[in-house]
């Protein structure tokens, strides 16, 4: 890892965790991950920290919400990533969480990572 602000990336789609984590590290991100399991996320986070985290919904056929709460425990910011569930099918404990569509724009998620690491500020 190159850059100093830490972003976690859970995804479980090879090419689009590698093109996100590109993504990422050409804008001087660190990337932890990516993960492809609500299990290596959670070991991951019982571990580090990261300043902000970008999660997919749906990690093969097993929600993320455990790795939601468990970042929400810690106080990181984060965005749910997904191309299947809608914002309204989130669970009422989420309703304040972005969400960015896939597929996305790219400058809608380096807008929400800047903002949340306080790059945009």
């Amino acid at each position: 890892m190159t850059g100093s602000i830490r972003i976690l990336v859970v995804e479980d789609q090879p090419l689009i965790a590698m093109d996100l984590e590109d993504l990422l590290t050409s804008r001087g991100y660190a990337v932890l991950g990516p993960k492809s399991t609500v299990a290596e996320a959670l070991d991951c986070l019982g571990r580090e920290t990261p300043d902000a985290a970008l999660v997919d919904v749906d990690l093969r056929g097993e929600r993320s919400y455990e790795v939601g709460a468990e970042l929400r425990r810690r106080g990181v910011p984060f965005a749910f990533a997904t191309g299947t569930v809608g914002c309204g099918d989130l669970p009422a404990e989420f309703a304040e969480i972005p969400v960015i569509r896939k597929p996305w724009c790219v400058d809608d998620l380096l807008d929400f990572v800047r903002t949340q690491t306080r790059q945009g500020r």
